[in-house]
């Protein structure tokens, strides 16, 4: 494995952790998750709760798709928009840090897919045939 596949293989199942971690405790837990939503949440006819669950299956559905690379660039995009507006409704340092953290995930999203993924083993099967 070469310096540049590892580094892609870390920074993307670096990703997968974050959201994988986030995902599973807002599941587990939604009630300490409600007072992150955003005001206008309140306005919508779904409770807090099942709004920080069906954020939390989002992000660990993706997570896992990216963890396999099945779809890695919609992935990986998916993710990364959804992070940036968590950091423009966050603001402060929690939205600039969440706004890095996004950046990333649209680095995964611009480049193609690494060797680890089942993206790439799809590509090289469509190219022997």
């Amino acid at each position: 494995m070469t310096f540049s596949l590892a580094s892609r293989v870390v920074l993307r199942w670096s990703w997968v952790a974050l959201f994988f971690w986030f995902g599973s405790q807002q599941l587990m837990n939604p009630s300490d998750w409600v007072g992150f939503l955003p005001e206008f949440t309140g306005y919508l006819p779904i409770p807090g709760e099942m709004l920080v669950q069906l954020n939390g299956l989002f992000e660990i559905v993706f997570a896992v798709a990216l963890l396999f690379g099945v779809y890695t660039r919609v992935s990986a995009a998916l993710l990364a928009i959804h992070l940036m507006g968590i950091a423009i409704v966050a603001g402060g340092a929690i939205g600039v840090r969440d706004a890095a953290l996004a950046m990333v995930g649209f680095s995964i999203a611009l480049a193609e897919p690494d060797e680890w993924t089942m993206d790439a083993k799809q590509s090289k099967k469509k190219a022997v045939v």
